[in-house]
């Protein structure tokens, strides 16, 4: 009778002792794998904004290329400039990670972050131009590229290096950039506050 005594308690023992070792294992390894579930689930969230950024950038590219308001007057055109800051408005309405994110056109951010304004304070130019080789033109009531009203057609005598014949066209683009702040689930390691996401469509519209 004693030693069946004995022997139970020897197992209740052993019992204990693994128990033990199994709780301090777990209290080892288990900040370890908070930070690893947790690094993963920042970096799926980083990923997953960037590529929204990266397409948000291309529709309004997108939008102002198929515009005709757009194609015809560019960025001076206030039906061009309702029209992308209704299409900003509407993705970043549609989707809770634009949220927060700024757009803008060559020439800086003008208006609120997210809102895009044509305005002699802004000084925002039209779009930026080259000539069928790639050249950017230069020279008096030129912007960016891009010949202003009265001017001389700059490319009247450039040679498109694709056909070697003369090439008088003058090739408009519009740049759209866009940025957002990322925040971390948790703070750690060098990952202790916002990281900026930033992307970039440029598409010809003429």
């Amino acid at each position: 009778m004693i030693e069946k005594l004995i022997g139970s308690l020897r197992l209740a023992f052993r019992s204990f002792q693994g128990s033990g070792a199994a709780a301090v294992e777990f209290a080892i390894t288990a900040p370890l794998l908070v930070v690893l579930a947790f690094g993963a689930a920042d970096y799926g969230a980083l990923m997953t904004n960037a590529a929204s950024l990266e397409g948000a950038t291309r529709s309004v590219a997108e939008y102002v290329r198929n515009s005709p308001q757009c194609v015809a007057g560019g960025l001076s055109n206030s039906a061009c400039i309702t029209g992308i800051n209704n299409l900003v408005s509407t993705l970043k309405s549609s989707a809770t990670s634009l949220s927060s994110a700024g757009f803008t056109l060559p020439g800086g951010v003008c208006g609120s972050p997210g809102t895009i304004t044509a305005t002699t304070t802004c000084s925002l130019p039209t779009n930026f131009c080259t000539c069928a080789d790639n050249s950017v033109p230069t020279g008096a009531g030129i912007t960016n590229g891009c010949p202003g009203s009265g001017v001389t057609n700059p490319c009247a005598s450039i040679t498109n290096p694709a056909t070697g014949t003369t090439d008088p066209r003058i090739l408009q683009y519009i740049e759209v950039q866009a940025t957002l702040t990322v925040n971390p689930l948790i703070s750690y390691g060098t990952y202790t506050s916002g990281k900026s996401v930033n992307a970039q469509t440029t598409t010809r519209i003429q």
